[in-house]
């Protein structure tokens, strides 16, 4: 029986959310992993070791994580939530918890098991940056051409190799991944604006890019993102995304997105058990 957890954090103060350890075996950075397993610790009065559905990177964020991992003995999910709430630092939390069986001995694995995940990449199109959501979007102090990056980000809708969209220390040996969907909308502008006189910026703009996909090779989001900014800038066209997809040649994508701007809105969990088969 293995217990799961649904986790949010912030993730600028974090290196990531995989445990990094150093020669001596002890924490060299400070990582999402390594702060949950140290607060399970203290509530099991023992090592627990975790495993995620996604390695985000350092400075990413998350709503939606997945985490399991092995009780040695079982805790009521509300005690183990409130539990954790008392031992976690403010800036990560477990909304979440529940059992899961596993299924003729195979380990419950979130990473594997999962049916998908929703990624949401923020962008401020305004002169001025926004001191209060600094930390979750990528300033670009520039106008965007939307109806050119909704053009392009349906080039990314399918089955494709990414080879090209990826990090350049990325170390999966599979690059072909599915893409369901990719929408490119402005966000109400909320308390920013319209401002009246004597604001600058009279209407700052935001940019909201959802992307939803089977799973994702390390920093592919981010270029993907990267990309539809270049086309919105006007430096090329989207037909750069099927020349990219197509030659795998990584010089050719766009820059890779900021890390603040990128948040792990929900990984899709089966209500079935076990999960179905997927591609």
């Amino acid at each position: 029986m293995a217990m799961l957890l649904r986790v949010a954090y912030e993730g600028t103060d974090f290196h990531g959310f995989a445990r990094q350890l150093g020669p001596d075996g002890l924490p060299r950075a400070r990582t999402v992993q390594g702060e949950l397993e140290a607060a399970l610790a203290r509530i099991y009065k023992q090592a627990v070791a975790t495993r995620a559905a996604s390695r985000t990177d350092a400075g990413v964020h998350a709503r939606g994580q997945i985490v399991a991992f092995d009780p040695p003995f079982m805790i009521p999910s509300r005690g183990l939530v409130l539990g954790l709430a008392a031992e976690l630092p403010r800036d990560l939390i477990a909304l979440a918890a529940w059992d899961q069986p596993e299924h003729e001995g195979v380990r419950v694995e979130p990473r594997r098991q999962n049916l998908g995940k929703h990624y949401r990449y923020r962008i401020r199109t305004a002169q001025l940056r926004d001191p209060l959501r600094d930390r979750y979007e990528w300033h670009f102090a520039r106008g965007l051409d939307l109806s050119a990056m909704q053009v392009a980000a349906t080039h990314f809708i399918g089955r494709f190799d990414y080879a090209g969209f990826r990090a350049s220390d990325c170390q999966a040996t599979n690059t072909i991944r599915r893409v369901r969907g990719v929408e490119v909308a402005e966000l109400d502008l909320g308390p920013d604006g319209p401002h009246g006189p004597g604001w600058l910026d009279s209407t700052p703009g935001r940019i909201a890019i959802d992307v939803h996909g089977d799973a994702f090779l390390k920093n592919m989001v981010r270029i993907m993102v990267g990309t539809l900014v270049a086309i919105g800038r006007g430096k090329y066209g989207p037909e750069r995304i099927d020349e990219v997809l197509a030659s795998g040649d990584r010089t050719r994508a766009g820059n890779t997105a900021p890390a603040r701007g990128l948040e792990l809105v929900e990984v899709l969990w089966p209500r079935e058990w076990p999960p179905p088969e997927r591609e």
